[in-house]
C-alpha cells in the first residue's frame, strides 16, 4: 500500500484519468476553499504549483478515482479499478468504547487513519518524491482530512452491519430516510445536505459561505489544531455518535432538522478546514 502511493509508474497512470468538477462534493468544496485561505503564502503557491490549480479542483479526486468505469472499453478502466480498494480509506472505525478499532472495514489495508498517516509522512518528505507522487499524496491528504470530520464517516462496531462487504442491499450508514419529501439516505443528509441547508441562498458561493462561518479567532483556530490525527479521530467519533440517536430509518426530515443541529455541522466544518490547512502548512514548508 505504501509503495502504491509513491510508485511513479502507477501514479503516472492514475494522472491520466481526467478529473471532473463534481463529506459530499459541496462540503468538500467549501471546506477546501476555507482551508486554502489559511495556508501560508509560500505553501499555497507550492501546493498550487504541484496540483496545477486550486485545491478545490482536486478535493473530490479520491471519490472519483476509486469508482470503476462502467464502460470496459474505456482506456482508463483498469486504472480506476486499481484504486477500488481505497473505499475503506474514507472512514474511521471505533469500537463500543469509542476507541480506535483494530478491525478494518472491507480489506486488510486499513481504514482512513493509517493511510492518512502514511500520506502525511510522505508529504513531509515531499522534496525526495517525484512531482507526480507528491500530487497523489496531496490529493489523498486533502480528501482524507476532510472525510475524517464528516459525521457519517465514523464506523461504529456497535452496529454489526458496519463490516458488510460492498454490494449488499443495506449498510447501517446508508439507511433510507426522506428529506423534504424526497428519498435519500442518512449518509447523504450529513455528507452534503447539512452544509447546504445552512445558507441555501448562497447557491454554493464559496466566498459567501466562508465569510459567514470562517469567523474563529486565531487563538481558537490554534486550539482546534492541537493534538494528533488520532486525537482528532477520537474527538470526531465521540462528538458524532449522537447522529444515530437523532435519525432512525425511514424518518422524514426537513431543513428545520438540520438547522436544529447546525452546531455539529459548523463545528466539524471548522475542524476540517483549519486542521487541513495546519497539516499542509507543516508538511509543505
Amino acid at each position: 500500500m505504501k509503495k502504491l502511493l509513491i510508485s511513479a509508474i502507477l501514479v503516472q497512470m492514475l494522472l491520466c484519468v481526467q478529473s471532473v468538477s463534481a463529506w459530499g462534493g459541496w462540503a468538500h468544496d467549501f471546506i477546501t476553499y476555507t482551508a486554502e485561505q489559511h495556508l501560508d503564502k509560500d505553501v499555497k503557491a507550492k501546493v498550487e504549483k504541484y496540483l496545477g490549480s486550486s485545491m478545490i479542483d482536486h478535493c473530490r479526486w479520491m471519490d472519483q478515482i476509486r469508482k470503476p468505469v462502467r464502460d470496459k472499453k474505456h482506456p482508463q478502466h483498469q486504472y480506476y479499478m486499481a484504486w477500488a480498494h481505497t473505499l475503506a480509506w474514507h472512514m474511521i472505525t471505533v469500537d463500543e468504547k469509542l476507541q480506535l478499532s483494530d478491525k478494518r472495514a472491507y480489506n486488510n489495508d486499513g481504514d482512513l487513519l493509517p493511510n492518512l498517516k502514511v500520506c502525511i509522512e510522505n508529504l513531509k518528505n515531499h522534496r525526495n518524491l517525484t512531482d507526480s507522487a507528491v500530487v497523489v499524496n496531496l490529493k489523498c491528504v486533502i480528501h482524507m482530512v476532510e472525510d475524517m470530520h464528516c459525521p457519517c464517516h465514523i464506523y461504529y462496531t456497535e452496529f454489526p452491519d458496519c463490516f458488510r462487504k460492498p454490494g449488499v442491499k443495506y449498510r447501517w450508514d446508508l439507511f433510507k430516510v426522506e428529506y423534504e419529501g424526497e428519498p435519500t439516505t442518512n449518509h447523504k443528509v450529513w455528507d452534503g445536505l447539512s452544509i447546504l441547508a445552512l445558507y441555501p441562498e448562497y447557491n454554493e458561493d464559496h466566498e459567501k459561505f466562508r465569510s459567514k462561518l470562517d469567523n474563529l479567532s486565531p487563538k481558537r483556530q490554534a486550539r482546534i489544531c492541537e493534538g494528533t490525527v488520532e486525537d482528532w479521530a477520537l474527538e470526531t467519533a465521540k462528538d458524532c455518535r449522537v447522529i444515530y440517536d437523532w435519525i432512525k430509518p425511514n424518518d422524514k426530515l426537513d431543513r428545520n432538522f438540520l438547522l436544529k443541529h447546525r452546531n455539529l455541522t459548523i463545528q466539524q466544518y471548522h475542524r476540517a478546514a483549519y486542521r487541513l490547512a495546519n497539516v499542509l502548512n507543516e508538511c509543505m514548508r
